[in-house]
């Protein structure tokens, strides 16, 4: 261990008072989110012990430069007072605003939630009436084509059957003339032989 002069212990003392404030405003931040979250039971002794260790690493940091890592009674001591001397001055002055605060941004953060909500909900049914309109769209357009292929398909077996028609009367034309040809071609015949 290493001796200190009264003058350095003096200044480590008031320097370990300054650590304990800034500590005490840390600690009402933290108590400031506990309060936000409505932190209870568990979660406040969690985040207690959480905090008092990273406490104890940075006093061990701030001994490093004065006394070589060694933390002496009245570093802690310091710290006790400036922490203390912070929550009963401001602290409690910050705690009653931390309050306020937080009652504050829950409410905002709630009507934000309800405006989103019911953001997300005209949303939903604006794209539900999109989306139905969509498809009666699609639906129509669909039945229109059926019938227009329809129609089409009617027409082509109506002009099939008026062409098979057709086509069978010209066939019996034919057959006609073919048959009117070869009685004309027979009686060519019989007239040639008779006069022979």
């Amino acid at each position: 261990m290493s001796t200190l002069s009264v003058a350095d212990q003096t200044t480590y003392f008031l320097c370990s008072i300054v650590l304990g404030l800034i500590l005490g405003a840390l600690y009402d931040l933290l108590r400031a989110v506990r309060m936000l979250v409505r932190a209870r039971g568990v979660s406040v002794a969690v985040t207690d012990v959480v905090f008092f260790t990273v406490c104890g690493v940075i006093t061990s940091l701030f001994a490093l430069p004065f006394n070589k890592g060694d933390v002496r009674a009245f570093i802690i001591f310091g710290e006790a007072v400036g922490f203390l001397s912070y929550r009963f001055t401001l602290g409690s002055v910050m705690g009653k605003f931390y309050s306020h605060l937080a009652r504050f941004l829950r409410t905002f953060l709630q009507n934000i939630y309800k405006i989103s909500e019911k953001i997300f909900d005209l949303l939903l049914k604006v794209i539900s009436i999109l989306v139905y309109n969509i498809h009666e769209v699609v639906d129509k357009s669909l039945n229109k084509s059926a019938s227009v292929i329809k129609k089409h398909h009617s027409a082509d077996k109506a002009q099939g059957v008026s062409r098979g028609h057709n086509k069978g009367r010209y066939n019996e034309q034919n057959g006609k003339n073919a048959k009117a040809r070869k009685e004309r071609k027979d009686r060519g015949q019989r007239k040639k032989q008779k006069r022979r």
